[in-house]
Parts: structure tokens; sequence; C-alpha cells
């Protein structure tokens, strides 16, 4: 592989594999012998995520725990972006070597690094849109501990760009204003920030994947009703809440199942905690908890989707 710049670079091994929006593959600079990730996208998409990492690049990197971007050149039909090589993320770090939930020894550093990435974003005016577990990628374990960076930046846009209707960031990480289509701002990345840290700490996500609707029930019972004064300005608050006319005035409910189902046209798996509150949640044991919640879900999947967490060093960039 050649760059544009007149680097070479020698296949070692594929780190993550091929997925519809491409692959990230180790290779060495010739003649450095340094070790880098490249990854393999198509043109279009990669064209803007290397516009959005140069732009990132102004912020000092290394510093604001950002991924550092080598060069990107095209090859073929693909566009190939050159990353530092980093080691592994989170979600393969506690799937294949830790086993277990994170101490909040552990998670505390994790956290601190982050929020300084994602305020070095907002400084940019930019939001990242994506962040979950295998987009916090351990620098090198071995020799720092517990060292992060943010990466992916495929979705990442400006701040200003965030509007109501946009499509935004994983289900089980995705902020409530974004499923109810209210005002969105660089906030929603500290929800994502949030479940991520939960996610460590429980090793289970604190809130369903299965549907949306299971998704905000759950944050309903956890955390309460919305105010109805937010979410009488959501352009989709309809499809989880009814509103009923009381003695007082109007007040929004949220809807079971059955009024969901006949709204929007589709099933929900009707998975629930079995726990009532947030408060519930950390005052119980959290591996006793989630040893319950196995029982009732069945084989164990941190995130319920066997194909997110690859054998090999996790995802990359």
């Amino acid at each position: 592989l050649a760059a544009t710049s007149g680097v070479k670079y020698r296949f070692l091994t594929v780190l993550t594999d091929a997925s519809s929006f491409g692959a990230v593959i180790l290779y060495r600079q010739c003649p450095t012998f340094n070790h880098v990730a490249v990854k393999m996208l198509a043109r279009n998409y990669g064209i803007k995520e290397s516009m959005m990492l140069e732009k990132i690049q102004c912020a000092d990197p290394d510093k604001n725990n950002l991924l550092k971007l080598v060069e990107h050149f095209s090859f073929g039909v693909q566009h190939c972006i050159v990353l530092e090589k980093l080691d592994q993320d989170v979600l393969h770090f506690m799937a294949h070597e830790n086993q277990k939930p994170m101490e909040v020894s552990e998670i505390r550093p994790i956290a601190q690094q982050i929020l300084v990435a994602l305020n070095a974003l907002k400084s940019m005016g930019l939001a990242h849109t994506d962040i979950k577990p295998n987009n916090l990628m351990l620098v090198n374990h071995a020799t720092h501990p517990f060292k992060v960076k943010l990466i992916d930046f495929g979705l990442a846009r400006n701040i200003s760009d965030l509007k109501r209707t946009s499509e935004i960031q994983a289900l089980g990480y995705r902020a409530p204003e974004a499923v109810f289509g209210l005002p969105m701002n660089e906030s929603v990345d500290m929800w994502s920030l949030g479940c991520c840290l939960a996610f460590m700490y429980f090793y289970k996500n604190l809130y369903p994947r299965t549907s949306e609707y299971e998704y905000i029930a759950t944050i309903v019972r956890l955390q309460g009703t919305p105010p109805d004064n937010v979410l009488q300005e959501g352009l989709r608050v309809h499809y989880f809440f009814a509103v009923d006319k009381t003695s007082s005035g109007k007040k929004f409910r949220f809807k079971n199942p059955s009024e969901y189902m006949g709204c929007k046209g589709r099933m929900t798996e009707r998975v629930f905690m079995a726990l009532g509150t947030i408060d519930d949640v950390l005052a119980n044991q959290k591996r006793q908890y989630f040893s319950q919640m196995q029982s009732h879900t069945g084989r164990y999947n941190p995130l319920g989707q066997p194909a997110s967490v690859p054998h090999g060093q996790g995802s990359h960039g």
C-alpha cells in the first residue's frame, strides 16, 4: 500500500473485519517500522471522516485524549485513513480480559479523560454523536493502565447541524432528546458517556437496546417522566406519550405497549427492568442484580449483539 506522500505500508493483519463501511487493518510504515492502523472506507465516507479528523488535530490529540491522524489518501475506490495504533476498545477489554464489572477506581480516570475530550470537541463546536464502549480506546493498557482516547469520528458533526430530526447515536446510548425530537446540542454526548460509565460499572447496559419503546420505558421507570413543558416541544413525543385531560389541565402519560403498537405498528419485546428506580439499582449489589436479570433473559450478552465484539484487538478509529 503506497500513500500519495510517498510513504509505503506493509500489511500485517486485520484488526476489525470489513463492515458495510469498511475495515481497519494493521500496517507497518516503511522504512520507519512504526505500526499504524489504516481505516479503509468507501471514498465518500472516508473523505468526510478525514476532514473531521483534520479539524480535530488542531486541538492537540494527545493532550485532549482524541485519536491522532497520521495521513489520509485515496486508493482505488477506497479512502484510507492512517491512524495511530492503539491497544483495544473498552468493550473488547471487558469481554475478553476483564470479564467482570470494572471498579469505580478504574472507571473514574476513564470518565475524566473522556470529559476532557468532550470539552475539546465543544470548544471546536463539534459533537461526536456516537459514544459507546467500543469507541473508547485503551492506548496501551500494559504500560499505561486505563489511559484512553475517544475514537471514530465518522458520525461527528458541527453542533449547529444537530436538528430535531437528526438520527444520531446507538440505541441504548441515545439521548432522550434525540428520541423525542427535541432541540439538541453537545449534551447528547454527555448522556452517552453516562450510559458507557454505567455499562462499565454493571457490565450490562443500564437501558435496553431492544426498541425505542423499551428504552424510553426504562428511562421513565428509573428516572421518572420528563416534565410536561419539555415533552410538549418534542416532534416524536406523541409516539410514546398520550395526553390526558385532567381537572388541572392536560397531562402527559406514558403509553402502554398496546397503545404504542397501535401508534407505531410494531411489536415491542416487553423487556422491563426488574427494579423500580435508579436508586434501587444503586442500592443493590450489582452482581446479584444482574444475575437476577440473566435468569430472566437467558444467556448473558453484554450488548445483545455478538458480532459487535470480534476476537482480536477490538475496534479502531
